[in-house]
């Protein structure tokens, strides 16, 4: 294990739980598009844009304008400030900010929904850079939101982890170059399908691996 003095992070499902809002996003949404949404399936849309879901699942092509609507109409509605930290990021992210290690947020979610539930726990001070979804215009598992996060901090790759949950956020850190961990949450994707350089159980592990790479062994 080597150490690393950048953490990229993404947010949903990864750091905060907001399964709660998008089931019921889902629920909503999809029957607009011929889809019969069930709950045992939320893996399949984890982490998955509004157009990439409509290209992939619809069965009414012709209905685009009206899943958009209803789509934004569903995201406003569901509250955002339902999400909650898992039980171990407050703890995990202070240490690492303790530990001088370098904390950015790279997620799908609108910046200002990131900005408001990190200050509600007390965490605004954590991240030194948040890439929301109105941050680029492309999203992941492009590469641009993640290149867009390492500009603004002046540590090599090799020494750059991107930790996230899901098949967009491996594809993303593969694409730009640096190593991924991915955290294997209730809701989320096998790790062992997914192209990344570690899977994790929690987050509480990246503390593990931070002391030994500082104290290794022989």
């Amino acid at each position: 294990m080597r150490e690393y003095n950048l953490y990229l992070f993404d947010f949903d499902n990864t750091l905060y739980d907001t399964s709660a809002g998008i089931h019921r996003i889902l629920e909503e949404v999809l029957p607009v598009i011929g889809v019969d949404y069930r709950r045992e399936e939320f893996t399949r849309y984890l982490g998955m844009s509004m157009d990439d879901i409509f290209d992939t699942y619809s069965k009414r092509p012709d209905a685009y304008d009206e899943y958009r609507s209803r789509f934004y109409d569903a995201v406003a509605t569901n509250s955002y400030r339902e999400s909650e930290p898992f039980p171990e990021t407050l703890r995990v992210l202070r240490a690492l900010k303790d530990r001088g290690k370098r904390i950015g947020i790279v997620s799908g979610k609108m910046r200002y929904k990131i900005v408001d539930l990190l200050e509600d726990q007390g965490l605004g001070d954590i991240p030194e850079t948040i890439v929301g979804w109105d941050d680029t215009d492309a999203h992941k598992p492009d590469p641009e939101p993640v290149a867009l996060a390492f500009s603004r901090f002046d540590v090599p790759r090799d020494r750059t982890l991107f930790v996230g949950d899901s098949y967009n956020d491996a594809g993303a850190a593969n694409a730009f170059g640096v190593d991924c961990a991915i955290v294997k949450r209730p809701d989320g994707f096998m790790a062992e399908d997914l192209p990344c350089r570690y899977e994790i159980p929690s987050l509480e592990d990246l503390l593990v691996w931070d002391e030994r790479s500082q104290h290794p062994l022989g």
